[in-house]
């Protein structure tokens, strides 16, 4: 039985998320010399990253996260909600959460100053998927 979990987590990981899981390694890559600790959490089995520059990102089964957040935990809960959207629509997650995600993040104290980062959809969902 243990087999078969490992073959599914192989394929959910790396054929299911394929393009986001590429993207999380090619940002690892990129930034190494700005992480500070990797961590292995379970149950998501996703890899977390911290780093020293400002923001969160999720990519497949990879979380980076500033080291400096106040409520760290918190992040890490939301991002994890992140995964378990990446899990869920598979190669579509990158077009539906991750580019209006970014976009929200770089327009939304312009676009709507008066509404709460988390009040976005990619946000809201993330936090109801990570138990906030």
């Amino acid at each position: 039985m243990k087999i078969l979990n490992k073959v599914k987590e192989f394929l959910i990981d790396w054929v299911w998320q394929l393009p986001q899981n590429i993207c999380g390694l090619v940002y690892k890559a990129c930034i190494k010399d700005e992480i500070t600790k990797h961590f292995d959490s379970e149950p998501n089995h996703c890899d977390i990253y911290l780093k020293k520059s400002n923001g969160g990102v999720t990519l497949g089964r990879y979380i980076f996260i500033y080291k400096g957040y106040n409520d760290l935990l918190k992040v890490v809960r939301h991002e994890q909600g992140h995964v378990v959207q990446s899990r869920m629509l598979g190669p579509l997650y990158l077009l539906v959460i991750g580019l209006p995600s970014i976009i929200w993040a770089a327009t939304h104290k312009w676009l709507a100053p008066s509404k709460d980062y988390y009040w976005f959809y990619t946000e809201a969902w993330a936090n109801k998927l990570g138990g906030l």
